[in-house]
């Protein structure tokens, strides 16, 4: 961290063993996230080409809290952010952003 850099860093392991890094910008009108999971499309098994990629769109599907197709962009989309996700050979990464208010 430089010494310029007024915002302030955390990092922990949880219990499925992904580590997490959070950076608390007090300045910021928005909330982010991004995850970057160490699977892509090198770990497609030869009779399932594309399913790291498949995985990814799965992920924005539905979830319990937001159950509907699309209804997480949607939610996302109304309070000022967006989300995305793509995948590379060795890694898949997802990502949102929402105005800090409406950040869950």
């Amino acid at each position: 961290k430089g010494r310029s850099d007024w915002r302030t860093y955390e990092s922990y392991v949880l219990s499925n063993g992904v580590t997490v890094v959070t950076v608390n910008d007090p300045e910021s009108k928005t909330t982010a996230m991004a995850c970057c999971v160490n699977v892509g499309a090198s770990s497609d098994p030869r009779e399932l080409s594309g399913l790291a990629h498949f995985c990814e769109h799965m992920c924005f599907l539905g979830s319990e809290v937001y159950p509907g197709e699309n209804e997480y962009k949607k939610y996302l989309s109304q309070h000022g952010g967006k989300s995305n996700a793509s995948t590379s050979m060795q890694y898949t990464v997802y990502q949102f952003d929402v105005l800090a208010d409406h950040a869950e």
